[in-house]
């Protein structure tokens, strides 16, 4: 059973795992949820089980972080075609946006490669708002032209380590947002200011934080500017997520009337 306590202490940054599902386990899995709008297009997963403890071609199994069940996944695994095609997925509303569906399709990915005559991954998904399409394509599936059952189909390519390129390293990235607040007396501006210098020395992937106050009055000036430095485009995500950085970006949609960003990447010194 998952207590309210493992709930809260699940993060971006716990191990993620593909378990078998076992007598002790299947209740806490089939009571794993996606978000309603979510559900047109994900069975429940004690459906998900029926299927596959009726179909000789399912591989599945349970996707924790540490020790919290968080989703599930099943592989439609035809050897025999070969054909291997992620049959399902999904992943608890509650735990969304950590990255552990990413990390779980990576995790599959690796076993279809010791498969026999695996080339390639291929997934379906049904149109309309809540379609996971962006979530496919961002890991590299691209569609193929066909459909089953209604649904388009996504293929990607799997590729060894020999034959896949070298990961480039992550550079250096800075975010700057620049903000327009409500209540533009000097007061406030400053109050704001400390608000957002309070992130600091506070958040890990953080590495530098600076804070201008503008003295320049125009028509075109914003009332501050946020300068913040990571040591790469995955650090800011970790960022942007952080209790800390989440109570402070609260905070700041009550008082600032607008904002725009840039972020750009550097060459390692």
């Amino acid at each position: 059973m998952t207590t309210d306590a493992q709930t809260n202490a699940v993060d971006r940054s716990a191990v993620v795992s593909l378990r078998p599902i076992t007598q002790e386990t299947a209740r806490a899995i089939t009571r794993l949820k996606v978000a309603p709008e979510q559900e047109p297009f994900v069975a429940p997963n004690a459906i998900s089980l029926a299927q596959a403890y009726f179909s000789k071609e399912a591989w599945f199994r349970a996707i924790y972080a540490d020790e919290t069940p968080v989703g599930f996944i099943m592989l439609y695994d035809d050897p025999a075609e070969p054909q291997y095609f992620l049959w399902r997925l999904m992943i608890d509303q509650r735990y969304q946006r950590l990255g552990f569906a990413r990390q779980a399709i990576n995790l599959l990915i690796d076993y279809v490669k010791t498969r026999p005559g695996a080339v390639e991954l291929l997934v379906s998904h049904g149109e309309g708002e809540g379609s996971p399409a962006p979530f496919y394509a961002g890991l590299g599936f691209q569609y193929t032209g066909d459909k089953v059952d209604d649904e388009l189909i996504m293929r990607l390519p799997l590729q060894t380590a020999a034959e896949a390129p070298p990961t480039p390293s992550p550079k250096p990235l800075t975010h700057v947002v620049l903000f327009k607040l409500k209540d533009r007396s000097p007061e406030a501006v400053a109050r704001t200011a400390e608000v957002l210098r309070s992130m600091e020395g506070k958040i890990a992937p953080l590495q530098g934080i600076e804070v201008g106050v503008n003295v320049v009055p125009s028509p075109r000036a914003y009332d501050l500017a946020l300068i913040t430095r990571f040591a790469s485009l995955a650090d800011m995500e970790l960022y942007q997520v952080h209790p800390i950085h989440q109570g402070v970006l609260a905070h700041m949609r009550a008082v600032m009337e607008t904002a725009v960003a840039v972020d750009f990447e550097t060459d390692n010194q």
